[in-house]
């Protein structure tokens, strides 16, 4: 499900549900919090890079969001279950626990390294990054509302930050799958490369933050998360979109049962 590594003072988390393009079932939603908490404690990791598996025959993966499609008996080992939006925001409530949260909060630059779609809560986890690198075929949307859902993983708050409120409304509202290229325009990722290239711009930008001390990189981190100011209202929000997060299936619903035509 997810893979960890400390090489020469970088942490890498890889998603590994390739066949699924990354997408977050509950064991790897678990799997992927333990795996950021337990990397913002290695001291041999002094920066941490989040990427995902390519799909088989593919050259780059991240996130395609929560696997909210599948079901007991399909999948890889043949007994996942989905995320219904209720389990998945019940999770989330603990908002200073799960990974988007920490990516944010960690004394370590982190840097999302997106080589496919970051969808959905793949979309959002990689704006809790500090950094964000993409290869020029990766794309990046939102796309809750078509599956009912208002959003997770902290990005209305994340999106907002980095790109102001019309993109973060662009994002949720419109429902617009971005291309990296265009990302890139809006301010949402710092680099595009080619393919074959974005592993290696990656770990030269880490290599040059891990020459950095420890403790120099923690208060700039430090630094750059109290210029927000809004500590306390971040903490809400996470709290207050994982509510929402729960209560959309059952609104949706209703909605959706008073539009049924009467017979």
């Amino acid at each position: 499900m997810i893979l960890v590594d400390v090489t020469d003072q970088i942490g890498t988390i890889t998603l590994n549900r390739p066949a699924r393009r990354n997408a977050l079932n509950g064991e790897l939603i678990a799997a992927l919090d333990d795996a950021v908490r337990r990397m913002a404690e290695d001291p041999d990791a002094k920066v941490v890079v989040l990427t995902g598996t390519a799909p088989k025959g593919g050259h780059g993966g991240f996130c395609s969001g929560g696997d909210i499609k599948s079901t007991v008996g399909r999948g890889e080992a043949g007994s996942e279950k989905a995320v219904p939006a209720d389990a998945l925001a019940g999770d989330l409530s603990r908002h200073d626990l799960h990974a988007a949260m920490l990516l944010h909060l960690m004394a370590k630059p982190t840097i999302a390294m997106v080589g496919g779609p970051a969808v959905g809560a793949g979309c959002s986890l990689a704006a809790a990054c500090d950094l964000r690198f993409a290869s020029n075929d990766a794309v990046f949307a939102t796309n809750f509302t078509p599956n009912g859902l208002p959003g997770d993983y902290g990005g209305s708050f994340f999106w907002t930050r980095i790109g102001g409120t019309a993109l973060a409304r662009r994002l949720y509202l419109l429902n617009e799958r971005i291309p990296a290229t265009r990302a890139m325009e809006l301010g949402m990722v710092h680099a595009v490369l080619p393919p074959h290239e974005l592993r290696a711009h990656t770990y030269e930008i880490a290599n040059e933050l891990a020459r950095t001390p420890a403790a120099l990189l923690a208060l700039v981190k430090d630094n750059l998360n109290a210029a927000e100011d809004e500590v306390e209202r971040r903490r809400w929000l996470f709290a207050h979109e994982a509510e929402n997060q729960s209560s959309s299936n059952k609104a949706v619903a209703e909605e959706r049962e008073q539009a049924r035509p009467k017979s």
